[in-house]
């Protein structure tokens, strides 16, 4: 066999092995960047379509009429766990954390129509102090910066607050079959030292693309 022949042959293998690799984490489901737009809806627009909806049973009746992204989020009866079936291309919505006009009554809550003041309220150490807001998808991790967090003025909220803000993601289309998405977040600023100095929470769910 001659010499040219075998790098040809070595050359065509390490092609294959690479795409065999690119094929296996091909899976999307993507962190969107903060600015991203699906579907027309920035994160503070998806915020004021979904309040409602997050704070309340997550009950049929209160999904957003029109939202064209799929929300992620624990079923009524729920624990930390949930499952969703969505047709291929359908973009996710997934929101991790929220606190409502309120928390006024605990700690100085922002004007949720500053998109710095809101930022800093999840992770300046000095007010909620995030020191982990992140998002796994199919095992891999993004973690989530203060432009991911938003507010809205939401008149009627569940709580009885007027006023929301939320740390969420859009997450782009995953391939079909079956995927694990999660996030994780944790908070230990100041603002919660009176209340045992730390606030955490989780989930994960399952998203079957057909």
């Amino acid at each position: 066999m001659s010499v040219t022949r075998t790098i040809r042959r070595a050359v065509l293998a390490v092609a294959w092995l690479l795409l065999a690799t690119s094929s296996a984490y091909a899976g999307g489901g993507n962190v969107l960047p903060a600015t991203a737009r699906p579907h027309g809806f920035t994160l503070a627009a998806a915020a004021a379509a979904t309040a409602y909806f997050n704070e309340g049973p997550h009950t049929p009746d209160t999904v957003p009429a029109g939202f064209p992204l799929q929300i992620l989020y624990i079923p009524p009866g729920g624990t930390d766990t949930g499952t969703f079936h969505v047709r291929a291309g359908t973009m996710l919505y997934m929101p991790l954390v929220y606190s409502d006009g309120n928390d006024a009554a605990l700690w100085p809550f922002p004007d949720v129509n500053d998109a710095q003041a809101v930022s800093s309220y999840y992770f300046d150490p000095q007010q909620l102090g995030a020191d982990t807001m992140e998002v796994t998808v199919d095992g891999q991790t993004t973690s989530l910066g203060p432009q991911y967090a938003v507010g809205t003025v939401t008149a009627g909220l569940p709580s009885g607050a007027n006023a929301y803000t939320v740390v969420a993601v859009f997450l782009g289309p995953l391939t079909k079959g079956t995927h694990t998405v999660s996030y994780r977040f944790g908070l230990s600023g100041e603002f919660l030292d009176p209340y045992g100095g730390e606030f955490a929470g989780e989930a994960t769910y399952t998203v079957v693309v057909h």
